[in-house]
């Protein structure tokens, strides 16, 4: 008959107490260097709106200068160019550098996590992380500036990448809700 994760806990608790120690230490760890690498990857997406602000602030400041100017349209569609670009390889930059972030820490944490299941205290992370539903497409700058796709032939201009820097922030704000919330839920855990 199989046993109760709480049984195997109190078994391994009382015949090990050093194991079972050492393994909740271990998932611990773990756990703490996964939220550490979300924190930085949030610090990250934050710099990157950044930037894309500060691009998109240049642009708006170069057309308001030779708007009045001859030969205006094409200076703007030059300028508008340049900014494009930017901020395509702005965002390029930071969606390939936060990507690799992420990843390696996921699966050393799921790892640790799967090789000590039959412990209640692991489940429990793997609720509160939500290790089983966890998607990287939420983790993709791409996928929330859908406009400014690399590779699109289409010039951006100021309300379009106003509309990618508002769709970046609230994705961000969302994680940082979602990162908080996980803080708690492991320092109860902690504490229990």
């Amino acid at each position: 008959m199989g046993q109760s994760a709480e049984s195997v806990t109190y078994d391994l608790f009382w015949r090990y107490p050093g194991s079972y120690t050492n393994r909740k230490n271990q998932v611990l760890n773990q756990v703490n260097n996964f939220l550490k690498v979300k924190g930085k990857f949030l610090t990250l997406w934050k710099e990157a709106i950044e930037k894309l602000q500060d691009c998109f602030n240049q642009l708006e400041s170069s057309i308001n200068k030779v708007r009045n100017t001859i030969g205006s349209t094409r200076k703007i569609s030059t300028l508008t160019d340049k900014y494009t670009k930017e901020f395509q390889s702005i965002l390029t930059k930071y969606s390939d550098e936060v990507l690799q972030l992420n990843k390696d820490d996921y699966y050393s944490l799921k790892y640790i996590v799967q090789k000590n299941k039959k412990l209640e205290f692991s489940l429990m992370i793997e609720n509160i992380l939500k290790l089983n539903d966890f998607n990287f497409d939420n983790y993709k700058i791409f996928k929330f500036a859908t406009n400014s796709q690399e590779g699109t032939m289409m010039q951006l201009n100021s309300n379009i990448m106003a509309e990618d820097i508002n769709s970046l922030r609230k994705n961000l704000d969302e994680l940082k809700l979602e990162l908080k919330q996980e803080e708690r839920e492991l320092r109860n855990l902690e504490a229990e």
